[in-house]
């Protein structure tokens, strides 16, 4: 799984994906062009500077009025092809970076970036990053894999996800200095503490009781759950915060990020409008 890379595809029908410069060097353009060199080659092979029959937007990989305007003053001889298709490619580079991150694609949508360390079919760990709120989602064999993501961000919570006898799902919920006394233990052998994933969860509220009330929700949509058991939970409430009369935004996202990484492991309240989708 590859974030935000370019895939480029070729006659065969067959995606490559190009890594960055400086990743692996697996993954390096120079290598792929050095496997590309030896297939089907032939003494009829062009000179390497020979002129390349292809347009701007094509080279560029993207058409709006800046490449269009490029191509016209090539035509004009103002500038040559050549510096044409060096400052089409900036202007790709350049809109590339100016695209927001995170942020709904279409009104009503959610847009969520993804920082995947491992692999997906295996040892792994991943991160979700929505509009605000966070979740770091791992197998807790996998707990070294947590470096490998730079996650900086402090948790808010942990959820402990095990299950019992009877495959019943079961949670615990605890409070950043619990996971942190956890962590030694987790990493000798998830298993034997009964816990078999680590669910991180950040970026609510730090004022109070807006930070309570997300953090009650997500615990009693812990407990709809029909196939999820919350066996404890030792998260501090402020007050006499209670259940919120509407649902914390942050929350909702929050609860759509953990179905979307756990399937049946909450169950958020139909008929306030907080159901996970």
């Amino acid at each position: 799984m590859v974030g935000s890379g370019i895939v480029v595809e070729f006659p065969s029908g067959r995606p490559v994906v190009a890594g960055s410069s400086r990743g692996a060097p697996n993954r390096s353009v120079a290598r792929m062009v050095r496997r590309l060199s030896g297939i089907g080659r032939a003494d009829t092979c062009p000179e390497p500077d020979a002129p390349l029959p292809i347009r701007l937007r094509e080279l560029a990989g993207m058409n709006d009025e800046t490449v269009d305007s490029l191509a016209g003053l090539v035509r004009k001889g103002i500038v040559t092809p050549t510096s044409a298709a060096r400052l089409a490619m900036r202007h790709a580079d350049e809109c590339s970076l100016r695209r927001p991150v995170g942020r709904p694609i279409a009104t009503g949508a959610a847009c969520y970036e993804l920082k995947l360390a491992g692999d997906p079919f295996g040892q792994f760990a991943l991160h979700l990053q929505g509009r605000s709120t966070w979740i770091v989602f791992a197998p807790a064999r996998c707990l070294g894999y947590l470096a490998e993501l730079s996650v900086s961000l402090r948790s808010q919570a942990c959820l402990l996800i095990g299950s019992d006898a009877g495959r019943r799902i079961t949670v615990r919920l605890l409070d950043p200095a619990t996971w942190r006394r956890c962590i030694g233990d987790l990493s000798a052998g998830g298993a034997r503490c009964g816990s078999r994933h680590v669910l991180l969860i950040g970026g609510l509220p730090s004022r109070e009781p807006e930070r309570s009330c997300a953090l009650i929700e997500i615990e009693h949509a812990i407990r709809r759950s029909g196939n999820t058991a919350l066996i404890s939970s030792n998260l501090r409430r402020v007050g006499n915060a209670g259940r919120p009369a509407s649902v914390p935004e942050s929350a909702r996202e929050l609860m759509a990020m953990i179905e979307l990484t756990f399937p049946g492991l909450i169950e958020a309240d139909a008929s306030i409008g907080g159901h996970a989708r």
